[in-house]
């Protein structure tokens, strides 16, 4: 796995905390970062998101 960045982290969790899709339809979440996250990233980073929600508390905590 590629280490994910705090800027991805922070395009996962914003799309998250919007609602606006079921988080595992990665077509649609790739979509709705613009392209910025691909399928791979966005399954690693469900894959990890604890440990990535532990490395990056601030992230959450910007869209809660």
């Amino acid at each position: 796995m590629n280490e994910i960045t705090e800027d991805q982290f922070s395009a996962f969790e914003e799309v998250r905390a919007s609602g606006a899709t079921n988080m595992f339809d990665t077509i649609k979440v790739a979509e709705l970062t613009d392209g910025f996250l691909d399928r791979k990233q966005i399954v690693a980073i469900i894959s990890s998101y604890s440990e990535l929600d532990k490395k990056y508390p601030w992230v959450k905590e910007t869209y809660a």
